[in-house]
């Protein structure tokens, strides 16, 4: 699980507030394995692991999207950001044309949809 000071930090670091259903979820679920999906923790357990500030800091430069949950084929699903605010759609990050999509209006039915599979 996340505390509020560890997704504040996170936030501070990134340059984004995060979602309202993803802050929620993480203070009360933390990041690990949900069924079929592979949550970033916001803080990772040792150096060894990835961890949200991690990730984002390596990989998302530019600050225009928050990674997650690896797809696992190099592929992320995040929140894009506008002038420092996360959007509370989920979006699809393609790393061969850094395009990004559409996948869900919001972080739960995202996790419905990809962890729980339902839909499918």
């Amino acid at each position: 699980m996340a505390s509020e000071a560890e997704l504040s930090e996170a936030e501070e670091t990134l340059q984004a507030q995060l979602p309202g259903e993803y802050r929620e979820f993480m203070k009360r679920h933390g990041g690990g394995m949900f069924l079929f999906l592979d949550l970033l923790p916001v803080v990772a357990s040792d150096d060894q692991e990835d961890d949200l500030v991690r990730v984002n800091v390596a990989e998302f430069k530019d600050g225009n999207f928050v990674a997650v949950a690896p797809v696992g084929t190099g592929d992320w699903w995040g929140f894009s950001v506008v002038e420092g605010r996360c959007a509370s759609q989920v979006d699809f990050w393609d790393h061969e044309d850094g395009q990004v999509q559409f996948a869900a209006t919001g972080f739960l039915e995202f996790l419905a949809y990809e962890g729980l599979r339902v839909g499918r």
